[in-house]
């Protein structure tokens, strides 16, 4: 195959952006959320109030890529650097560079142990062409990160889903995807230990997409009518059925099922055997995270009320009580990951982070 036509990681972000809320539905004049519709909030429920970050440290914004815990934070600056931010009690909170690639889209996925951070850069060659590398760092006794050093430039031709598990410590390794050069569509399940050495590559027919270690699920079109879940460990698999017309999406314990219409989509959550299979949202609403059933419990939603500014309304689905809470009826920008949610508030200097961590509510 040319290398043109290649799956870039260019091309694997927008692929990616496409499943969470495939395919977009026609829509007419932007609708708008009643003031009052009724929905019981998040806060009310459980009697909390969100964490608050400011969109801007010291004059630069930021945006979230995890939580590590109450103080600290990772995220990344228009550069396309790493940062580890940290709030403590009221002071301000300061943010480190600790990876600085140099060029965009520059650090695109980061995960975090007790003991290390790691990070994918990624950068344009002298062709053009991303290529990518992945760096780690010891953790000091407080968390913050200490010098970084190079574990691998064999990433292969990096694929990123938009998932808390693009980049996972498992096993005393890092684990990530690739695409495979090669004719057929061939996705490569990568590894290598935290220590170094050589990169282990094991290549899986079709397109996948990393869940929770050791766990991989089908994506793009090969999970339209059903999906497969395969373990990386020991190659075990699992099969789950849907509809003709349904796009499966799984993580390792819940698979999204999403039916588009022209009057908008239907998405059901379904246990990987074909149990507890739920309606969650029907109409305009997306899913916030590439990841289902967050902490084996809550699905984020997100719908728009208007076209720009703070125009999404943010949504909760409860799997276990099967009830739908609002968490912000008017949000700019949305993210997850394995255990949070956020949202931002205004624009420029006055945008705010809100950030819900979803074990207070479990």
């Amino acid at each position: 195959m040319a290398l043109d036509r290649r799956l870039t990681l260019a091309g694997a972000v927008a692929l990616a952006l496409a499943w969470l809320a495939w395919p977009a539905p026609e829509r007419g004049e932007p609708a708008t959320a009643p003031a009052e519709d009724g929905t019981p909030t998040v806060w009310e429920t459980w009697d909390l109030a969100p964490a608050e970050w400011p969109g801007t440290i010291d004059g630069q914004a930021w945006r979230p890529m995890s939580f590590l815990d109450d103080t600290a934070a990772l995220g990344t600056d228009e550069a396309g650097r790493l940062l580890y931010v940290e709030a403590e009690g009221d002071a301000e909170p300061t943010a480190t560079v600790v990876a600085a690639p140099g060029a965009v889209p520059g650090v695109v996925a980061a995960a975090a142990s007790g003991e290390h951070l790691a990070w994918i850069e990624s950068r344009p060659d002298e062709a053009g062409r991303v290529v990518s590398e992945l760096w780690i760092a010891d953790r000091g006794t407080d968390g913050s990160p200490g010098e970084a050093r190079l574990l691998t430039g064999d990433t292969g031709d990096v694929v990123l889903a938009g998932s808390a598990y693009d980049l996972q410590f498992a096993a005393e390794e890092l684990h990530w995807l690739a695409t495979a050069r090669s004719a057929e569509r061939i996705t490569e399940h990568r590894s290598v230990s935290t220590g170094g050495g050589e990169v282990e590559v094991v290549g899986h027919v079709g397109a996948w997409q990393a869940a929770a270690w050791p766990w991989l699920s089908s994506a793009g079109s090969d999970s339209l009518g059903g999906a497969e879940l395969v373990r990386t460990d020991n190659g075990s698999g699992v099969s789950v059925a849907a509809g003709t017309d349904e796009l499966a999406l799984c993580s390792a314990t819940w698979c999204r099922l999403i039916v588009t219409a022209a009057d908008g989509s239907r998405i059901d959550l379904v246990r990987p055997d074909g149990t507890e299979r739920v309606t969650v949202a029907e109409g305009f609403a997306s899913a916030v995270s590439a990841d289902v059933g967050l902490i084996d419990r809550f699905e984020p939603l997100e719908e728009s009320t208007g076209e720009t500014g703070d125009s999404q309304r943010v949504t909760l689905f409860d799997l276990a009580e099967s009830e739908t809470y609002l968490v912000a009826s008017a949000a700019g920008e949305t993210g997850a990951d394995a255990r949070h949610l956020w949202w931002s508030t205004g624009s420029d200097e006055l945008r705010q982070w809100h950030v819900l961590d979803l074990t207070d509510l479990a």
